[in-house]
């Protein structure tokens, strides 16, 4: 696959659009009493006839709290529903999953029959040429409403990836604590840090948590890309790093602050997890995902669970679709494309949903009004501004690991208190730039 026949557009759709599917369809499967187990689109194959078959799903799913539980229900209604063909869940840990795919493509040998992915990975893959069209899917089910989120992972008409959550960056708080200390939305910036600042009590309270370790640089690169946001700025341009743009210094030196000022320093996400189901933590700038993370290990929180409106004048956040993809090197591609038709069924596709406690369908599959009216820490999302990984990082998305660990390592020094962001970020250009004469080589 050559980088010319690879799109990366920017997507049509919007918060409000995909939250105000029609109940249309919905209704309809509803009323005819499908069941949620069976799938009108599916049928074995004829190679499938004797022994089940087993296909490997690698995800990183499996570990994560509430949507690991949301994948084994959803197995196992796909298992109940027909006795050909069985699907293991294997993988492993988000911050080594990816770096372990790219290992395999390295090795020219890629396990699992059907991949997860993030919006970085998905790339590396169709890049590699690893990829199966999934337009059988849609066909099967009828689906002509895909997200426009789609279109940078569509190649020549062929979809090669198939979302199956898409996460959007929030400011997720306590309203307890904020009620408490008597403290509202803040309206800028400097606002956010003085209330996160009042809000921080060590070694008890703290008013603001980001990811922060490298022993986590998956998840804090992922995260850190946002705060770029506040400012309008972006990471990079094409192959052009943008790491000593003013928007980018002063995202930066705003997380610094934040960091000295406001997080439990030292904390991984498995300690703050545990920090904000004891309500220690008043707020988090962070995918929606999270809800189902607090709602599953959090339950005396997740009440007190909700959304600021986003205190920059932009709006901006970043959108994450993560494609569902089938490894064309599999001897069971037949397989796995009959696990993803019946997933992709409008029946099943809406259990998905709900079950992992999302709120932006990949397709207009309906029948959500009653859930979504049933979730109440949606007001941060009311007025939003999506934006996408590639728009943020530009063409090191095809790199983005590697990217990323240039701007974290340096990073860390402005962290460590041994050197200013300006100069940190002034090295990282440079080490961006070389990065990019190596790519384009």
């Amino acid at each position: 696959m050559n980088d010319n026949t690879t799109k990366i557009v920017t997507p049509s759709w919007s918060r409000r659009k995909l939250l105000k599917t029609g109940a249309a369809a919905g209704a309809a499967g509803l009323a005819a009493g499908i069941s949620p187990k069976a799938s009108k689109v599916f049928a074995a194959p004829a190679v499938l006839q004797g022994e089940p078959i087993t296909i490997d799903y690698m995800t990183w799913f499996g570990n994560e709290p509430g949507r690991g539980d949301a994948w084994r229900e959803m197995i196992a209604d796909f298992e109940a529903a027909q006795s050909d063909i069985k699907v293991n869940m294997t993988g492993g840990a988000f911050d080594d999953f990816t770096n372990n795919i790219i290992v395999q493509l390295q090795a020219g040998k890629l396990d699992g029959d059907i991949i997860q992915t993030t919006p970085d990975l998905v790339l590396r893959l169709l890049r590699a040429g690893v990829l199966t069209s999934l337009n059988p899917v849609l066909e099967a089910n009828g689906i002509d409403t895909l997200s426009g989120a789609h279109d940078y992972i569509t190649v020549d008409g062929e979809v090669m990836g198939l979302d199956v959550v898409t996460v959007v960056f929030g400011l997720f708080y306590n309203t307890a604590l904020f009620e408490t200390a008597g403290v509202d939305n803040p309206v800028d910036p400097n606002q956010w840090m003085e209330i996160s600042e009042a809000l921080t009590e060590r070694p008890n309270q703290f008013g603001l948590f980001n990811d922060h370790l490298m022993s986590e640089a998956e998840s804090f690169w992922f995260t850190l890309q946002q705060w770029a946001c506040i400012y309008d700025g972006i990471w990079a341009e094409g192959l052009t790093p943008l790491l000593t743009s003013q928007p980018v210094i002063d995202a930066l030196t705003l997380f610094k602050r934040a960091y000295d000022n406001s997080f439990p320093q030292g904390v991984d996400n498995a300690t703050a997890n545990q920090l904000w189901a004891n309500q220690q933590i008043a707020q988090q700038l962070i995918v929606s995902a999270a809800a189902n993370v607090y709602k599953d290990s959090a339950p005396e929180f997740y009440p007190n669970m909700n959304t600021l409106v986003l205190p920059w004048e932009s709006k901006k956040t970043i959108a994450r679709i993560h494609p569902i993809t089938i490894n064309n090197q599999s001897e069971k591609g037949e397989a796995a494309m009959e696990f993803l038709t019946w997933l992709y069924a409008p029946e099943n596709y809406r259990n998905l949903l709900m079950r992992q406690l999302d709120v932006i369908p990949a397709y207009d599959v309906g029948g959500l009004d009653d859930y979504f009216a049933d979730i109440h820490w949606l007001t941060g999302f009311e007025d939003i501004n999506m934006t996408t990984p590639p728009q943020m990082v530009g063409d090191f998305i095809f790199n983005n690991q590697e990217f990323g660990q240039v701007v974290l390592q340096n990073f860390q020094n402005v962290l460590a208190g041994s050197q200013s962001v300006e100069d940190a970020m002034a090295t990282a250009q440079t080490q961006a730039e070389e990065l990019a004469a190596r790519l384009s080589a």
